[in-house]
């Protein structure tokens, strides 16, 4: 039996088979004549892909001068995912405000041009002068070396 082999080119060459023969030895010997290896190469035939271990027969090439196209096996053709709906909404960032010299709350300059600092420093021997402690509503707190002072309120405040 010859088969014609349409070749990604859009050549077409002839080759023999018998009706019996496999799928997986006509891919050989078309990976002889074109250079495809056996593994990229997807064979059809009648808009159908033939598969490795069936006859040439079953699928369907018993008539002399049956055309077979050659294609490379490309990997995708899934099906396209649905858009996701999500019932939450998007968490809003934090923005971060910018303070012009922001450094003045720090430091005090008074008329003698002395400079005195408002915040309590950190005595940590980590952290040492100029880092400044952050003062809450009931604490003292370090955010270099997390030390925390608790403001103790007396009876008569």
């Amino acid at each position: 039996m010859r088969l014609f082999v349409r070749d990604l080119a859009g050549r077409s060459a002839p080759v023999e088979a018998s009706p019996d023969d496999d799928v997986a030895s006509l891919q050989g010997r078309l990976a002889l004549l074109s250079g495809v290896p056996v593994g990229e190469q997807r064979v059809l035939f009648g808009g159908r892909s033939l598969c490795g271990s069936a006859t040439l027969r079953a699928c369907g090439l018993e008539d002399d001068d049956s055309t077979v196209f050659l294609g490379l096996d490309l990997s995708g053709g899934g099906k396209k995912r649905k858009k996701k709906t999500y019932t939450k909404p998007k968490k809003i960032k934090h923005k971060r405000k910018k303070v012009k010299l922001a450094v003045l709350k720090f430091y005090k300059v008074d008329s003698s041009d002395k400079v005195s600092r408002l915040r309590r420093e950190c005595p940590h021997e980590l952290c040492g002068p100029g880092v400044f402690m952050a003062m809450h509503f009931n604490r003292y707190y370090c955010g270099k070396c997390h030390l925390t002072y608790l403001i103790k309120k007396g009876d008569g405040d």
